[in-house]
């Protein structure tokens, strides 16, 4: 697997970054694969990817590999990719381990190298805050993505713990390396290169249906979409 040369200094920090957190994000991953709303996440982003087995799906930002391998197993034709080569690494080996055939590959999904049309739908979850422009990565999924495929993104909200350190791209010298783009920025750079949304929700709404007893969770999805946007741990919105 070739180390991809640290041209850009954005895309160099970034993949330094996730390198070096390999370890701890895989720890992460594996536990939360087995939440109690895991399951119901797959079944939802497979309803509004509209995924049939058979499908090819670019999970585009796809860490160490867990929701690769969980769409694999739905009989997905699975792309993965990732900026950073450890992570990748990680992913092949938890492939490898369970027997999975997906394609892995060390890229910046800003710049594919798949020709126009290859996919039926893409998965990327939190991963256009990362990149250096979400205007030019929403190009390149429109390119290789068939007529009527569909979108996967999510976000962190706009209060989302992820998004804590927002104020040191203040700092003199600070080397910012997240957008922190909210989702409503999202929807409204969809919409102006010319996709529809077809659904969008917040993970606390997974723990509303998972436990329809639970009241925090039932408050916030009573709340405007915009104070949902803006509370939500993470966001999703589906595009076509």
């Amino acid at each position: 697997m070739k180390k991809p040369q640290n041209r850009d200094p954005w895309l160099a920090r970034v993949r330094e970054r996730w390198d070096s957190r390999v370890d701890w994000w895989d720890e992460m991953s594996e536990e939360n694969a087995v939440t109690a709303d895991r399951d119901l996440d797959l079944e939802w982003t497979a309803r509004a990817l509209r995924l049939q087995p058979g499908a090819r799906l670019l999970d585009a930002g796809c860490g160490a590999g867990q929701f690769a391998l969980a769409f694999a197993l739905t009989g997905c034709q699975v792309t993965a990719i990732d900026l950073a080569p450890k992570m990748v690494e990680r992913a092949a080996e938890h492939a490898s381990a369970a027997g999975i055939a997906i394609d892995w590959r060390v890229s910046d999904f800003s710049a594919l190298s798949d020709p126009d049309a290859s996919y039926d739908a893409i998965h990327a979850r939190c991963t256009l805050q990362f990149v250096p422009s979400v205007y030019v990565a929403l190009k390149e999924f429109r390119r290789v993505l068939k007529p009527g495929g569909r979108l996967y993104a999510a976000l962190p909200g706009a209060c989302s713990p992820i998004y804590a350190g927002t104020w040191q791209r203040f700092l003199p010298g600070h080397d910012v390396d997240m957008t922190y783009i909210a989702p409503w920025d999202l929807e409204s750079l969809l919409k102006s290169l010319g996709w529809m949304i077809v659904e969008q929700w917040g993970d606390i709404a997974l723990k509303a249906a998972v436990d329809p007893t639970d009241e925090a969770a039932a408050n916030f999805i009573a709340l405007p979409r915009q104070l949902q946007q803006t509370a939500a741990f993470t966001w999703t919105i589906v595009a076509e």
